[in-house]
């Protein structure tokens, strides 16, 4: 398992993602815990503790080289057409209208998320690596072979389908396959070469299913964990059989603690869904 986060972010989140893991995650899982900035005092064990500015000089060059550069934050509003087709709703949309504002262009912000996978995957001799988001929480125990299911051998990565981009806030990269190297190294190249930017969005979400659908497309198979319902529910990872045992605290359910009820598309049975937020 690998994950990253700030020292605020570790305050309000990441703590209770790294405690729960702790007690929920089988105990020859390691967690690596890439950290920016700070140093979490944390007991001996399975919790690998490593500076992420030291351990990647790629992300310390990409964030000097675009440190006053908007396009790489978010922060450039331009009229950009695109045409795209909605399946789930059978009707074509045109847009961004306000394309470069917002998170989906925030370049540096997920830049860190991206290099911690590239650190982790380039510095393990691992079958499997798994990405889960820091504003995570684990309720229930995770078994070994529900872990084993996240990528079946023949697939290069597991990942949460969605309409739009894939929900990354988990993703298990199957590195004993022959083609998830190679898909990691063109993605990190959009990176070092700044080969993002002439791309429609800017953030590892759409970055991940640009090289995704490359890799597929070179014949190699991946594996849709949610199994389709990505293209139903808008919080997918809860609704999927990930939801047996984790939760995903995106956006303002941080505060909350606890995903919405009104997130729920499925009728869970698990104590900790009927249990007020």
């Amino acid at each position: 398992m690998v994950t990253t986060c700030s020292a605020a972010g570790y305050e309000a989140y990441g703590r209770r993602m790294v405690e729960s893991f702790d007690r929920h995650w089988p105990v020859e899982v390691p967690l690596l815990l890439y950290c920016e900035g700070f140093a979490p005092r944390l007991p001996d064990g399975r919790i690998v503790v490593r500076d992420l500015i030291d351990s990647s000089p790629e992300l310390a060059a990409f964030k000097h080289r675009h440190a006053d550069n908007p396009l790489a934050h978010g922060l450039t509003r331009r009229p950009r057409f695109r045409l795209s087709y909605d399946l789930a709703k059978l009707r074509f949309k045109l847009g961004e209208k306000r394309w470069g504002e917002g998170y989906r262009w925030n370049a540096v912000r997920f830049a860190h998320k991206s290099f911690a996978i590239f650190h982790a995957a380039a510095a393990s001799d691992i079958d499997v690596l798994i990405w889960i988001d820091a504003d995570t929480r684990f309720f229930a125990d995770v078994g070994r072979e529900e872990i084993e299911g996240f990528v079946p051998a023949d697939c290069f990565v597991g990942y949460l389908r969605r309409r739009i981009h894939s929900e990354c806030g988990f993703v298990a990269y199957n590195l004993s396959h022959p083609a998830t190297r190679e898909m990691l190294a063109e993605f990190e190249r959009l990176y070092t070469r700044d080969e993002m930017f002439r791309e429609y969005e800017f953030h590892d979400s759409y970055l991940f299913d640009l090289v995704r659908k490359q890799t597929e497309r070179r014949g190699h198979r991946s594996y849709d964990i949610a199994e389709g319902l990505g293209l139903k529910v808008p919080h997918v990872l809860i609704n999927s059989r990930l939801g047996r045992f984790m939760d995903h605290l995106k956006g303002g359910r941080k505060e909350q603690g606890k995903s919405r009820v009104a997130d729920l598309v499925l009728e869970r049975q698990e104590a900790y869904w009927r249990e007020p937020g």
